[in-house]
């Protein structure tokens, strides 16, 4: 697209192909970017001049907030939302621009005593992770990260720069709180951060030869313990000296080193344990680094909510992991403060779920369509046709779609992006099939 076509008040932040700030704006966490044109706006009435530029030349739009997206973006115009990253907190609300990152929100909120419940990886920008629901260190304790969302700056196929909330447009606030970017760019959020909590992380290792035993301790550990404690289960592959092949279990809790050691007690009885930590933490240690990039594989995996660990799913799930093809399993605790908000008032609906199992097979870059079919095989057998939760999805398309929201939600979903944005100029990850 040639930026003479563009307005003038738009072309100082458009960015075509060649350009460093074309380079950086379109760079995607593993997936492929090849946008017409990079838009870089650093205020919403910018955001508001670029997307009424791009519906005016019949573009497509995508929004990219901290780039961890895997939906890739081969055409149209990709809005690169890193510029709106302030944040600021007045009481307990905190104003976050949506180009913020969660490490720079944790640290803003560090010396006000306060947390907002986020991913796991500090570089995680905020924009995507909240419209796709928010599964963070503190799920079971506050809940997904949308369900502390007090108001949305949204800018509309229109240009139009709105305030959404509970009062104005409830139905697409709604929408927006798990529907991911269907139906505009969002700006600027307004959460309502909590005291910060008084943690203990634990970290456990084990050897391969203990995944099944150990996730059975981990799943009766989990199923038992109160909304102050937090965990997940690792089980990795061999594929590098710096990430042992076995299991780690991560676990964090709001209370004492003793306290913490008598809820994974029958973690540390488990055989097969060859290293433990246990000590005192602010939330901000939580938010882990940027996963390496250049990693020579191809990722064939998925994910599922599920609404328990049954004996012959913990059997699958260990079979799994032993499998032919190498495959790294994770597994979260939901359930707390996560399960006690009703279905309906979120677009995330999943609400019945109490644990998120992530199945990710590692195969060569060249590995060939049967290896990648039968690595989908095998995982299809474990997961069969719940939940999926889309922040995690490596796939789209209408089966995914209609595996992340059911019936009701979904037929919802599709009547609000009718209503504000009919003509489909925003193009999200998982769009509403």
């Amino acid at each position: 697209m040639p930026l003479a076509d563009l307005p003038d008040h738009v072309s100082p932040f458009a960015h075509v192909p060649g350009t460093s700030e074309y380079d950086g704006g379109a760079h995607l966490f593993r997936a492929p970017a090849t946008p017409e044109v990079v838009l870089r706006p650093r205020t919403t009435e910018e955001v508001a001049a670029a997307v009424r530029a791009c519906t005016s030349a019949g573009l497509r739009i995508q929004v990219r907030s901290g780039g961890h997206g895997s939906a890739p973006c081969p055409d149209g115009a990709l809005i690169d939302l890193s510029g709106l990253d302030g944040v600021t907190v007045a009481g307990s609300t905190a104003e976050i621009g949506v180009g913020a990152v969660w490490a720079e929100v944790a640290a803003a909120l560090a010396p006000h005593g306060l947390v907002v419940t986020s991913g796991d990886t500090g570089s995680v920008g905020v924009g995507g992770l909240v419209l796709g629901g928010g599964i963070g260190w503190l799920v079971r304790t506050h809940g997904l990260t949308i369900d502390s969302l007090r108001g949305i700056e949204l800018v509309t196929a229109d240009g139009r720069i709105r305030m959404v909330d509970a009062q104005d447009d409830p139905e697409l606030f709604w929408a927006l709180r798990g529907g991911g970017g269907n139906f505009g760019v969002v700006t600027r959020i307004w959460i309502e951060a909590a005291p910060a909590p008084d943690l203990v992380r634990v970290e456990l290792g084990y050897e391969p030869s203990a995944t099944r035993s150990l996730m059975e301790a981990w799943w009766q550990v989990m199923a038992e313990a109160p909304d102050t404690v937090n965990s997940t289960l690792a089980v990795m592959p061999d594929i590098s000296p710096q990430f042992p092949a076995g299991g780690l279990v991560d676990l964090v809790l709001d209370g004492t080193v003793g306290e913490a050691r008598e809820v994974v007690a029958p973690l540390l009885a488990v055989e097969g344990l060859r290293s433990e930590r246990i000590e005192s933490c602010h939330y901000s240690d939580l938010l882990g680094p940027t996963p390496p990039e250049d990693i020579p594989v191809t990722f064939v995996g998925g994910n599922r909510v599920l609404p328990d660990l049954t004996s012959e799913a913990l059997d699958q799930l260990a079979a799994l992991a032993a499998g032919q093809a190498p495959t790294m399993l994770l597994l979260r605790g939901l359930g707390g403060a996560f399960g006690r908000v009703r279905a309906e008032e979120t677009a995330f609906a999943h609400r019945d779920a109490r644990v998120l199992a992530v199945a990710n097979a590692l195969l060569p870059a060249d590995a060939p369509e049967e290896a990648i079919a039968a690595a989908r095989e095998a995982q299809a057998g474990v997961f069969g046709h719940a939940g999926i939760y889309g922040n995690f999805s490596l796939d789209r398309g209408p089966d995914v779609t209609a595996a992340m929201y059911p019936p009701t939600t979904l037929e919802r979903l599709r009547a609000v992006k009718e209503r504000v944005d009919p003509d489909g100029i925003f193009a999200a990850a998982h769009a509403l099939y």
